[in-house]
């Protein structure tokens, strides 16, 4: 009995090991509960991209809905870029960066609509 559970749990491991990493819950996140927004390809663990990201996706997507410009810049929270930091991250410099391409990358993908296009 023994030897057949270990069997199955070795050969169930062999088959996760050739699955692409998106299948196995890695890499692009696919919108499930506490990942990362949809679209974000770009190292998710940087905890500043991710955060820019949100932010920017939510801002444009606010945008949209009031009709306003695409404007990525015109937001404070691009402008400051510091929404989140935390000294253990580093410098806030390279965390401003970091925050500034994750905001840029949430906002085109927020501003668009169902057709990848800007509205």
């Amino acid at each position: 009995m023994v030897r057949v559970i270990t069997s199955f749990f070795v050969a169930l491991a062999l088959a996760a090991s050739t699955l692409p990493a998106d299948a196995q819950g890695r890499g692009r996140a696919g919108g499930r509960l506490g990942s990362a927004p949809p679209g974000l390809t770009r190292g998710y663990q940087d905890p500043a991209y991710a955060r820019g990201y949100a932010d920017g996706f939510r801002n444009a997507q606010d945008d949209r809905n009031d009709r306003r410009s695409y404007d990525p810049v015109g937001h404070r929270e691009y402008r400051e870029a510091d929404q989140g930091f935390n000294r253990s991250y580093g410098s806030r410099d390279a965390y401003r960066d970091n925050y500034r391409a994750g905001f840029r990358a949430g906002y085109d993908a927020g501003y668009r609509d169902g057709t990848g296009r800007r509205r």
